[in-house]
C-alpha cells in the first residue's frame, strides 16, 4: 500500500511540472502518459483521463499477436492467414489496403480487423482469457465476444494501464517466450532514424456517441526506452485519426524524446 501511494504522489508531482503540455490537445478532450524508463518517471496531461478506461480498439493487435505467435496459430510474423470470407464478408468501409493475402506484418500496418477477428476465433476464449488475465490487460473482460471484446466492447484499458502493459511486453516480463515478443516488436516499428526508433499502433473506435483515437508505443532512444499511451476524443472517427500521431509526436519533440 505504502509503494502505491508512493508512485500515486511521484506521477502526481511530475504531471504538474508539465500543464502546458495540454495546449497541444487544442480542444480535444484527452489524455497522454509517457514514462522514461532510466528515470522512472511519469509525464501526464490530464491524470484523471488518464487513469479512465476505454476500448482498447485496434490497439489490442499488440496482445492479439502475441497471443497467437504463442499458441501457434500463427507459426511466424511472415505467414499469411486468409480469413473466412463468409463469415467476415467485405464490407463497402473497408479500406482497399485490407483486401488480398496478409500475415502478420501487413495486418498490423493497415489494421486489418477480419484478420484478428479471424485470429482470435482460433484462439478460443479459453486461451485468450488466460493470456488476458496474465497479462492484467486492463479490465481483463472479453465476455462480449471471442471476435468483438476489443472492438468497443467488454474490455477496457486506461492510459496508464497500456503503458504498464508495454513496460511488461517491452522488458520481456510477460509470460510468453521472447521470441513471441521481438517478433511484436519487429512489427510494431514505425520509424527508425539516427536517433531514434519509433514504434507504435494504432486505434479508433466509438464511445457513448463519440469516437476515439487511441496511439501507444515507445521510443528507443540512446540506451532508454519512453514509453507512452494517448487517447482523444471527436466527433467522427476521421476528426481523430491524423491528430493522435500529429499531438503525440508534438508532445515527445517538446520533451526532447523525437528529434
Amino acid at each position: 500500500m505504502r509503494k502505491i501511494v508512493i508512485v500515486l504522489l511521484a506521477i502526481f508531482c511530475i504531471s504538474c511540472n508539465h500543464s502546458d503540455l495540454s495546449q497541444y490537445f487544442n480542444d480535444f478532450d484527452g489524455t497522454i502518459v509517457i514514462y522514461n524508463q532510466n528515470s522512472d518517471k511519469y509525464t501526464i496531461v490530464n491524470k484523471i483521463r488518464a487513469r479512465t478506461r476505454f476500448s482498447p480498439c485496434s490497439t489490442f493487435k499488440i496482445p492479439n499477436s502475441i497471443i497467437a505467435l504463442e499458441t501457434g496459430i500463427v507459426s511466424d510474423v511472415n505467414q499469411i492467414v486468409v480469413w473466412d470470407t463468409l463469415k467476415y464478408e467485405k464490407e463497402d468501409w473497408w479500406p482497399k489496403t485490407w483486401i488480398g493475402k496478409h500475415n502478420l506484418k501487413t495486418a498490423i500496418k493497415y489494421s486489418v480487423v477480419p484478420f484478428y477477428r479471424n485470429i482470435a476465433n482460433q484462439i478460443g476464449s479459453e486461451r485468450m482469457q488466460y493470456y488476458v488475465t496474465e497479462f492484467a490487460y486492463g479490465n481483463t473482460d472479453i465476455s462480449s465476444g471471442i471476435d468483438n471484446f476489443w472492438l468497443s466492447g467488454s474490455l477496457k484499458i486506461s492510459a496508464m494501464e497500456q503503458v504498464e502493459f508495454l513496460r511488461k511486453f517491452y522488458n520481456a516480463k510477460l509470460s510468453v517466450s521472447q521470441r513471441s515478443i521481438e517478433s511484436v516488436k519487429s512489427i510494431l516499428i514505425q520509424e527508425s532514424k539516427g536517433s531514434y526508433v519509433l514504434s507504435y499502433k494504432t486505434g479508433a473506435g466509438s464511445t457513448k456517441g463519440k469516437s476515439i483515437g487511441w496511439l501507444v508505443g515507445y521510443v528507443e532512444k540512446q540506451e532508454n526506452v519512453f514509453y507512452f499511451a494517448m487517447n482523444i476524443e471527436g466527433k467522427t472517427f476521421e476528426e481523430v485519426m491524423a491528430p493522435r500521431l500529429e499531438i503525440t509526436k508534438a508532445i515527445l519533440s517538446k520533451l526532447d524524446i523525437l528529434d
